[in-house]
């Protein structure tokens, strides 16, 4: 949670600078830069306007949980043409069990905010495959929210949609090559736009991990991490979100795959057969030794893919919900729903009364010792590798005159870290800031060039007498320019979305 905080009140001055030294512990974490912060921003205005960062957080986690209604409503409405299963499907896919697990047990803040995207994505995609190839523009502000938002989600996503494509083939509108033209021609399109946007974000994280070796999150065994078959199916009958299963809704909802799939129609056999194959990807059933030593390693935790299935399953429930409700009273389809929101909201009560009677957390957060402890978080990912071995020292703040530790008083803004050092005679100074690209530090305002300290944090040699020193991040070339491209690909992507996916001013002009 901690962590999250510290990412939401850092972004004050997040346009000018990647470092804010008033958070992270006060030692110029590069945090913002490896993490993208754009949708968190709408939390940092929050937390201003309530001044407690509690309050503010809960509030912060109210409106996700609203917009994921929105957009699941929204978007299942469109795909279905169905009122009754588009609220049926917010409720199931909102309130679901593992969803519930990331923001009760795990906190994770990112993934919360990019589960609002996922129908964006996925019916945008089902759009594009069914031969509206305009909707392409669509598919790319979901899919770059994501990225922006929480890239491993992303990348399971993508994962995901993989399968689609193929499943297409079994589809009429497939079977011709001017499809498969157009298709293409979406495709390329859609990537080439998605990379554009995301480069602000992709580029100055790619040149940081360029210039130093950093600290990655944990590698962790991705076979020992995936869930084993019999636990996930025992612990969903269970309301403990430290299991990270399914849930007892989504565990009813197989059965209700196996017997209605078989005469369903195509587009929900595909919904279900994709909520199977993000079950199996969730379990040590697949080979993940296989790609442990791949990219796919950064992902962690096969079980991120319950996500996907707790959405297919929460299409395929809510289709079948309202298919059987078809030719009934408006009194009873009014019954089901009022039945579905209580069997899920009290899924959500009873996983979050079982959170609440866990052990107190050794530090464990209110609103009194909330700023002090937020400013104080410390967390190593991304460190420069060199400074590992050294965290407690820099964590303490240990200044190092000479050879020798030292604790200096020293000051800190949100753009700056600021020191005041008086000696007789020049000495070499090691201060507890990491060093990374895009520094800037001066002493007596002027401009001095920093050396990197077998610590890998700053080192520089002071003037004879008194020494007021500054330390400032600024973004360096290449990510300005990358943040300059990434506007001019958000202005694109507005103008395809209200041209209707088209590039020429054609239609605009028609209309008016």
């Amino acid at each position: 949670m901690l962590f999250h905080l510290n990412r939401v009140n850092s972004l004050g001055n997040i346009l000018v600078s990647p470092v804010n030294f008033n958070y992270w512990d006060h030692v110029g974490n590069f945090t913002s830069v490896f993490y993208p912060w754009l949708t968190l921003t709408p939390g940092y205005f929050i937390f201003k306007l309530v001044s407690d960062p509690i309050i503010g957080f809960l509030i912060f986690l109210t409106l996700i949980t609203f917009l994921t209604f929105v957009s699941s409503y929204y978007f299942m409405s469109k795909f279905s043409k169905d009122t009754l299963q588009a609220f049926l499907f917010s409720i199931i896919y909102t309130l679901s069990f593992f969803r519930v697990a990331s923001v009760f047990y795990r906190v994770g803040l990112a993934e919360y905010i990019s589960y609002i995207f996922i129908p964006l994505i996925f019916y945008s995609f089902a759009e594009i495959l069914s031969g509206k190839f305009n909707k392409w523009p669509l598919f790319v502000l979901g899919l770059t929210l994501t990225i922006l938002t929480h890239p491993l989600t992303a990348f399971i996503t993508v994962i995901m949609l993989i399968p689609l494509v193929f499943f297409v083939l079994f589809s009429k509108v497939s079977h011709s090559f001017k499809y498969w033209g157009q298709l293409i021609l979406a495709g390329l399109q859609s990537i080439v736009l998605v990379i554009i946007i995301s480069c602000g974000f992709i580029l100055p994280m790619v040149e940081q991990k360029r210039a130093l070796a950093t600290n990655r999150p944990a590698l962790l065994n991705l076979a020992q991490m995936a869930q084993k078959p019999v636990d996930l199916f025992n612990n969903a009958l269970h309301t403990d979100v430290r299991s990270y299963s399914i849930g007892i809704i989504s565990l009813l909802t197989i059965a209700v795959i196996l017997i209605f799939i078989w005469k369903d129609k195509l587009k929900y056999q595909i919904v279900a057969i994709e909520g199977l194959i993000a079950l199996f990807l969730s379990t040590n059933i697949f080979p993940w030794h296989f790609v442990q030593n791949t990219f796919f390693n950064l992902m962690q935790f096969p079980w991120r893919f319950l996500n996907m299935v707790t959405f297919f399953f929460a299409i395929y429930l809510s289709h079948i919900l309202a298919k059987l409700m078809k030719n009934r009273s408006s009194l009873t389809k009014l019954s089901v729903l009022i039945l579905t929101t209580i069997a899920c909201g009290s899924q959500v009560y009873l996983s979050g009364t079982k959170v609440n009677s866990q052990p107190a957390p050794f530090a464990i957060v209110n609103s009194k010792n909330a700023d002090q402890k937020i400013k104080n978080f410390h967390q190593e990912d991304y460190y420069p590798l060199q400074s590992l071995p050294y965290s407690n020292e820099i964590k303490n703040h240990k200044f190092i005159v000479n050879g020798k530790k030292e604790k200096l008083p020293f000051t800190t803004t949100q753009n700056s870290y600021l020191v005041k050092y008086y000696s007789k005679d020049p000495v070499k100074l090691d201060i507890p800031v990491l060093f990374y690209k895009g520094l800037d530090v001066s002493i007596n305002n002027e401009t001095i060039s920093p050396k990197i300290s077998k610590r890998g944090t700053i080192q520089i040699k002071t003037q004879q007498g008194q020494n007021n020193i500054q330390i400032k991040y600024h973004y360096t070339r290449i990510a300005i320019i990358s943040m300059s491209i990434s506007l001019v690909g958000i202005v694109i992507l507005i103008w395809l979305l209200v041209n209707n996916g088209r590039w020429s001013f054609r239609k605009l002009i028609k209309d008016s």
